[in-house]
């Protein structure tokens, strides 16, 4: 509302001076940081927001499909790999698109130049201790750069260190803004989200080796004994799950049972592969090239040749299964040492996932 005359309040005209005073202008190595955390985030805060939704959404939907393409049965590991590629270039994209911001004028009012705060942030994102070293503070600097990638190294030992390596990358973060930022540089909220991001996302990737190595096995075929279904050199993609009840036709891997190890050659840390034929509580035989299960002739299209030995019959025990080789007659396996205790069983062989003109699923 103007008043009678066409003039402003005095008072109105000066909280809107001051207003527009107190706003600072975006800095683009804000951007930058934020667009290190994830990409789209820089463009967003840079006012560029169809440009960071698509980025986001991209790296989302590039991320979820590589991790669907590797580890589902009907997935394709070499298109996951390449998906993680191209996710891992777009992310490099977004850092590039919002540094190229940096190289420009500045705009009125913003504090950009070589001794930016937060050009040394983004350096302490990639290495503690970097950006101390680039404001020339050798003792904090490399105090932080050994004590970030000694850690990081232990860490991969010893995976209950897991969590102090992104507490030492946000705490060089958070010191530099804390002593090296100008007033016209501080920027709260960017700083905390920084912080945040940098525990929760270096957090998340640090656990991901691990989530990996309990609920997923890698294994590698060593011999013929499962011709043709599996090759000498297939790797396996095994699902642990402590509930898993095998069924007949499942491959599993398991750890030799004490027979095993006194009848064949194995050892101990090794890992076999075979098929299920029986379960608990079946009687089963091995009888003119042909497995019979309760008297009735099994189905084997998976077979290379039919066995030339005899077996049984006898009735599984409980808490056993009997497994074959599909390469019958070069096989060490059920028919050789005795039934498998459950308790060896890892779990369930359900992808070839390498090389890429074997990958497949085993259902």
């Amino acid at each position: 509302m103007r008043h009678p005359g066409g003039n402003e309040p005095k008072s109105l005209n000066m909280r809107s001076r001051l207003y527009v005073s107190t706003q600072k202008s975006p800095n683009p190595w804000v951007a930058v940081n934020l667009s290190a955390l994830f990409p789209g985030l820089g463009q967003l805060y840079m006012g560029n927001q169809g440009l960071g939704l698509c980025l986001i959404l991209a790296e989302i939907g590039l991320i979820g499909s590589a991790i669907w393409s590797i580890f589902a049965p009907a997935g394709n590991t070499l298109t996951g790999l390449l998906l993680l590629g191209i996710a891992f270039g777009l992310y490099l994209l977004g850092i590039w698109q919002t540094y190229t911001l940096s190289l420009a004028p500045p705009p009125s009012g913003s504090a950009l130049g070589p001794r930016d705060a937060w050009y040394g942030i983004f350096l302490s994102q990639i290495l503690p201790g970097l950006g101390h070293l680039y404001f020339q503070q050798a003792v904090v600097g490399g105090s932080l750069l050994v004590v970030g990638i000694g850690l990081a190294l232990m860490a991969n030992r010893y995976p209950s260190l897991m969590v102090l390596p992104p507490f030492i990358w946000a705490l060089a973060c958070y010191h530099l803004y804390r002593t090296q930022a100008s007033s016209s540089q501080r920027r709260p909220w960017a700083i905390a989200v920084v912080v945040a991001g940098l525990i929760m996302i270096r957090l998340i990737v640090g656990t991901i080796p691990g989530w990996i190595q309990q609920s997923v096995e890698q294994c590698i075929i060593p011999s013929e004994s499962m011709l043709p279904t599996l090759q000498v050199g297939d790797r396996l993609f095994v699902r642990k799950n402590p509930f898993y009840r095998p069924q007949q036709g499942d491959i599993v891997v398991f750890t030799p049972p004490v027979a095993a190890l006194a009848e064949t050659d194995v050892l101990p840390n090794d890992l076999l592969v075979k098929r299920v034929i029986g379960l608990p509580g079946q009687t089963v035989q091995v009888e003119a090239g042909q497995v019979w299960l309760n008297q009735q002739a099994l189905s084997e299209p998976y077979l290379l040749v039919p066995p030339n030995y005899r077996w049984g019959p006898e009735t599984i025990p409980a808490n056993t299964y009997f497994v074959l080789g599909d390469n019958r007659n070069l096989s060490g396996d059920s028919h050789v040492w005795g039934f498998l205790p459950r308790s060896d069983i890892l779990g369930e062989a359900y992808k070839i996932y390498w090389p890429p003109g074997r990958i497949q699923p085993l259902r």
